[in-house]
């Protein structure tokens, strides 16, 4: 576990997690700024937000009803992970509520879905590579894309001024 998380959804977070991160299978980041910072660097943004209108092949929905939002997001997350055959290493950042990333397979992020959801923040899934990431906001939107050509590593767009 991690000394210095101290805010409630943390707490309960690392208390739900705490079999997988014991056993190895979920790792813990203090810090999720690197990341926000690569997905700058590898998807088109405005402001804190990725422009997914300016990602080919990007995939947006919206559930509006309150009490579906938490299901809708489990249910385009694994259609998302069936379609586009996502496996391997991802990373788990959300952008209020929880302050560390947590790193883990796709497959391990789906068993711990609902209690990851359950926290009201965005929450971004991307590969560890960055050559996808995927979107499930709290109001009911989400999003998945491919970094355009898959080209890891280079600045692939410009910033977008809100």
């Amino acid at each position: 576990m991690m000394a210095g998380a101290g805010n409630y959804f943390e707490v309960e977070l690392l208390k739900h997690l705490h079999g997988a991160i014991e056993a190895g299978d979920i790792l813990v980041e203090a810090d999720s700024a690197r990341h926000f910072s690569r997905l700058a660097q590898c998807y088109p943004v405005a402001g804190s937000k990725i422009r997914w209108s300016h990602l080919p092949g990007s995939i947006e929905r919206h559930e509006n009803a309150a009490d579906r939002q938490l299901a809708a997001g489990c249910d385009f997350f694994g259609e998302m992970v069936a379609l586009h055959g996502l496996t391997g290493q991802a990373v788990h950042i959300g952008d209020s509520a929880v302050e560390f990333a947590l790193l883990a397979s796709v497959g391990e992020f789906s068993r711990h879905l609902d209690a990851l959801l359950s926290i009201p923040q965005h929450h971004y899934f991307v590969a560890a590579d960055y050559s996808w990431c995927m979107v499930l906001g709290m109001e009911g939107g989400m999003s998945f894309g491919r970094m355009a050509n898959g080209n890891t590593g280079t600045r692939l767009h410009t910033f977008i001024s809100a």
